[in-house]
């Protein structure tokens, strides 16, 4: 086995590997750091194309020649089915379809879907920011406690008070609890049908 000498002053390492055990730590060591740079989800914003607005919230981009789904974190549009599902999808479609834009990668969400703050080219504020001042989404509770969620809150409070879009038909039930109420009612339904056919 030849002997290796890793000095690193900076971080205070002078290490000899001369024996195997100490080579596959050090090689299992930087194999980790390399992937961790080459696997690190979200700490650096890439430019990419908006192809498609599958739904007001939810965009196709295309990056260097591949296609990717990019939620926008920290808010929700209205789902399928609710009022002004289409006006939010319109508006997104208008904002920012076939124009560049920055994404800012924040976390990837149980359906394997990247969410990100997006800013159109040439636009100062987040398509994010700019569909809760249209009245267009709610700032999902959740994802609430960032800062820029602090400050959508309050864009959201004056779209409600001024009965901007969606707040302009009450109630405005947020997706989340549309859903529940939905699959309320489904179970709801299932349970008549079989006391039915009993």
């Amino acid at each position: 086995m030849a002997e290796l000498y890793l000095c690193l002053p900076s971080l205070g390492w002078n290490l000899t590997v001369n024996t195997p055990a100490k080579f596959k730590i050090v090689v299992i060591l930087l194999a980790s750091f390399v992937a961790g740079l080459l696997f690190l989800p979200a700490c650096w914003a890439y430019s990419a194309k908006v192809v498609d607005v599958l739904a007001g919230d939810l965009l196709m981009v295309s990056a260097s020649g591949s296609a990717e789904k990019i939620r926008l974190y920290g808010i929700a549009c209205p789902v399928f089915g609710q009022p002004f599902h289409e006006k939010a999808r319109f508006l997104t479609n208008h904002l920012s379809l076939q124009r560049n834009a920055e994404i800012t990668p924040v976390l990837t969400d149980a359906e394997g879907i990247v969410n990100a703050l997006v800013r159109i080219e040439g636009v100062a504020d987040y398509l994010n920011n700019q569909l809760v001042g249209y009245g267009m989404a709610w700032v999902k509770p959740c994802d609430s406690k960032s800062r820029l969620c602090v400050a959508w809150k309050k864009q959201e409070e004056f779209a409600q008070m001024n009965f901007i879009g969606l707040w302009s038909q009450p109630p405005a039930i947020p997706p989340w609890d549309w859903k529940k109420a939905e699959r309320m009612q489904i179970y709801e339904r299932s349970r008549e049908q079989s006391k039915q056919q009993k």
